[in-house]
């Protein structure tokens, strides 16, 4: 006995888009996997809760979003849009915003930033992104390995961890490069040590301008300690505010490190243009007497001393030598050298 042949609603249920990467429904904590057809069937019901991660250039995945009944009009606008500085907005049982994160690849754009736009309320957690990030990668790889997670703030908070220790590891990488620049400005000064570290600076401003307004946001969100938020999950938020608090701290250190090992080879390049113009200096004042005697000596004018005499020569040359050896022993009594 034949099946019957799959209608078009059926295949249509059946096919994930390409911008679905993952879904998790979250009971008593424990999460299991959700396929698209589960998704569009609507929320999760409470106390149980989801998490859906998305790609915003799929076609259909911005149909669901802009027809879902579940998610706002402003809001979903907000979300598909190309936006990326850092922002947070409240509403009285959520929030959503955009979180400055590092991409997994850097592409042709050569920059490592990238932006996840987020929303969450109380039984939700929906992140969205244009290119691979790391944060939303480890918090994947996280909830795979059996993470537990009670609410969508601790899993919220358990992402900002995952933000923290994707920058953590960066400035690490950072920081043992300035080591590395250090040891050689205190040793022997490497040529390419300038350059390196300039470019490190750059690297270091760049990841302040994408620390800096997220920790102002989201102090912002843990001062306002919204109603539906549970208390536990406010510590969870706190803490993990905390890590990126540490982050920002250890970041300006390393800025204001790289910063002086910067003036230090300033200081070390201007002391050897200052050590080679003394030398150049003090080779001129040797030289001037000797040059004064062979300039009047070298004049084509009648009446010039020792035309004729053989002897001549040798007496400029010794005069010439009795003069350098005078101006040596005069920069040694100034002590310019």
């Amino acid at each position: 006995m034949h099946n019957p042949p799959e209608t078009p609603q059926a295949l249509h249920l059946l096919y994930e888009p390409a911008g679905f990467i993952c879904a998790f429904r979250f009971d008593e904590g424990r999460a299991t996997s959700l396929k698209w057809h589960e998704v569009l069937a609507g929320k999760v019901a409470a106390p149980a809760f989801s998490w859906l991660h998305v790609k915003t250039a799929d076609v259909k995945v911005r149909h669901w979003m802009e027809t879902s009944d579940d998610i706002p009009e402003h809001i979903a606008e907000f979300l598909l849009s190309s936006d990326t500085h850092p922002c947070l907005h409240t509403t009285a049982n959520g929030a959503y915003g955009t979180l400055a994160d590092l991409k997994m690849e850097i592409g042709n754009t050569g920059t490592e930033k990238g932006a996840l736009h987020f929303f969450l309320d109380g039984n939700r957690l929906l992140t969205l992104r244009t290119q691979p990030l790391c944060s939303t990668n480890m918090l994947r790889q996280k909830v795979l390995d059996g993470a537990l997670f009670d609410n969508p703030m601790e899993l919220f908070a358990e992402l900002l961890r995952c933000l923290a220790d994707g920058f953590d590891a960066r400035v690490a990488s950072l920081n043992d490069k300035v080591d590395d620049i250090e040891e050689s400005v205190l040793s022997d000064r490497r040529p390419e040590d300038r350059a390196e570290l300039s470019a490190i600076r750059r690297q270091l401003a760049e990841l302040r301008r994408h620390i800096t307004p997220e920790r102002r946001l989201l102090n912002q969100l843990n001062r306002l300690r919204p109603a539906w938020v549970p208390t536990a999950a406010l510590e969870e938020l706190n803490h993990a505010l905390d890590e990126l608090n540490e982050l920002h701290l250890t970041l300006e250190a390393l800025y204001e490190r790289a910063k002086l090992l910067q003036e230090e080879i300033a200081s070390q390049m201007s002391e050897q243009m200052n050590r080679n113009l003394m030398a150049l200096s003090i080779l001129t004042a040797l030289l001037m007497p000797a040059t004064l005697v062979s300039g009047i000596f070298g004049m084509n004018v009648a009446g010039l001393p020792g035309l004729h005499d053989e002897a001549s020569f040798t007496m400029v040359m010794w005069v010439m030598m009795g003069l350098g050896v005078a101006t040596v022993g005069l920069l040694k009594w100034l002590k310019i050298w």
